[in-house]
């Protein structure tokens, strides 16, 4: 590891090892498992919310079929079909054969080859000179050795360093995946509820155009007061439209991620339809702990830290390619022509040749300083990911307690706002209220419904967001959201 990893990396790498033990333990599938005892993980526990929605009132795009799904089924689905994640494999299987490559140029290489030979000439015979021909084939294999020991030491170091880079990129897209289905999942499960509260203002405002209408006929109201509850009428219909697109809208994103005919509907689950909020990690952990344990376990940022020694060897390689000894050796393999061509022809041999020395030029110094540039970008490109690490922890933090304080208001919200509501009505059918005193008390019950489903929607996605931002983000984290128990905390990424 480099000057960075001297400069931030390793101060910061000490402060975790100071706060982890690492400990190996069997597994039942017979695989050893990393468990670390992170600060930063507790038990998932749910805030005291939650909503039940359901399907009835959603048809299927085009009239055709209607897929359920939970949670646990949209991780496992992304994580089999998701494009990005085959990309990443077939990245790291690249590096693998640069690897593979590099060590390939320590052995010498083999070229066989056959050769056919005419000879045609005078020779001597006991009756005198005679015109004679030899046509004979020689199979030759060149075994060729050229290596630059120090070049392809380093070689083998740098392609080493990118198949682990490599690696830990491929894991940092399994998180990215694992985080974007979760997500978009919840935003599918919020535009649900949002139709469902739709659907619900667009039945009391029905319901209230008919009390309007016979009040109305019976002279007990006035010709305005039916008027508004059309135009809330109409207004409510305009809203119940406009979820049903955005839940559209939502469930093709997940389609996508999913690799699915994106007309098919994507509804979820049955059960899964009462979301609850979900804490994935410690309320009171302290974000200089969240801060270290991502810059420990990020991938991404221990990929670009891989890098950086990639990039260091690569100057060794360069500074050894121009300035170190190459060694040359060959050896020939060849069928020797049959006695008579020896005694009737001129006939020599090469067995092996080897030669060492220098190939010296002005441009390696060039290119010597163009490897330590690159080194130094590396550096740099690492700093700059291990600031954006530590920043976005923060703001996923941030974000999720934003979104947990905001659940209870919005709790109590619904409470006073539906309390508010039921009063007015009452007001309404004893002649002591208005009907624009319903419409308004109507308009905050349906907003205080939808800031409550709002509201832990997304502090289950900030929860997924953090648990990604910290680097510790896995299947089994993700899918104990779906449990009303909550099920385990995370754990920390494999070895």
């Amino acid at each position: 590891m480099g000057r960075l990893c001297r400069r931030t990396a390793l101060p910061i790498l000490l402060l975790a090892m100071s706060e982890c033990t690492p400990l190996i333990s069997p597994e039942t599938d017979g695989r050893a498992r990393l468990e670390i005892s992170l600060p930063s993980i507790a038990p998932a526990s749910q805030p005291v919310a939650s909503l039940k929605i359901d399907t009835s009132h959603i048809r299927p795009m085009y009239d055709r079929r209607m897929l359920a799904v939970d949670l646990p089924t949209t991780v496992r689905v992304a994580m089999a079909r998701n494009i990005d994640i085959q990309t990443a494999q077939e990245h790291v299987a690249a590096s693998r054969g640069e690897y593979e490559a590099s060590i390939g140029m320590i052995f010498p290489s083999i070229q066989p080859s056959i050769t056919a030979r005419g000879l045609r000439g005078a020779v001597s015979t006991p009756a005198g000179l005679a015109v004679l021909s030899f046509n004979h084939l020689f199979p030759t294999v060149l075994l060729q050795w050229i290596i630059n020991p120090g070049q392809v030491a380093y070689d083998i170091i740098a392609s080493k360093r990118r198949l682990e880079a490599s690696d830990q990129q491929d894991l940092a897209v399994v998180q990215e995946t694992m985080r974007a289905a979760a997500v978009q999942y919840y935003d599918v499960v919020l535009a649900q509820a949002q139709v469902a509260v739709a659907h619900r203002s667009l039945e009391e405002a029905t319901e209230l155009l008919r009390i309007e209408h016979l009040r109305s006929r019976t002279g007990t109201a006035l010709p305005v007061d039916e008027l508004r509850a059309q135009a809330a009428l109409a207004a409510r219909q305009q809203n119940l439209l406009t979820a049903l697109n955005t839940f559209y809208d939502a469930s093709v994103a997940l389609t996508v991620m999913l690799r699915l005919d994106p007309t098919v509907m994507l509804v979820p689950k049955g059960g899964a339809g009462i979301i609850k909020g979900t804490t994935l990690v410690r309320e009171g952990l302290s974000i200089d702990d969240m801060m270290v344990t991502a810059a420990r376990y990020r991938p991404d940022l221990e990929a670009i830290r891989i890098l950086v020694a990639a990039a260091e060897a690569d100057v060794g390689a360069t500074v050894w390619g121009g300035l170190g000894p190459q060694i040359t050796a060959m050896r020939t393999f060849t069928k020797r022509p049959p006695a008579k061509t020896l005694a009737d022809t001129e006939y020599r041999e090469r067995t092996y040749v080897a030669t060492g020395g220098f190939d010296w030029s002005a441009a390696t110094f060039g290119r010597i300083r163009t490897a330590i540039a690159n080194a130094k970008i590396a550096e740099l490109d690492a700093e700059r990911q291990l600031d954006l690490v530590q920043a976005s922890a923060v703001a996923a933090h941030q974000r999720s307690l934003t979104a947990r304080k905001t659940i209870p208001i919005a709790q109590q919200e619904v409470a006073w706002a539906e309390e508010a509501l039921r009063l007015t009505r009452k007001n309404l059918e004893t002649g002591t209220g208005l009907i624009i005193d319903v419409l308004v008390a109507q308009d905050a019950a349906d907003q205080a419904r939808l800031h409550y489903v709002t509201a832990v929607a997304r502090y289950n996605q900030a929860e997924i967001n953090l648990l990604a931002a910290l680097g510790l983000i896995d299947q089994l984290s993700v899918v104990g959201q779906s449990t009303p128990s909550g099920g385990g905390g995370a754990q920390p990424p494999r070895p």
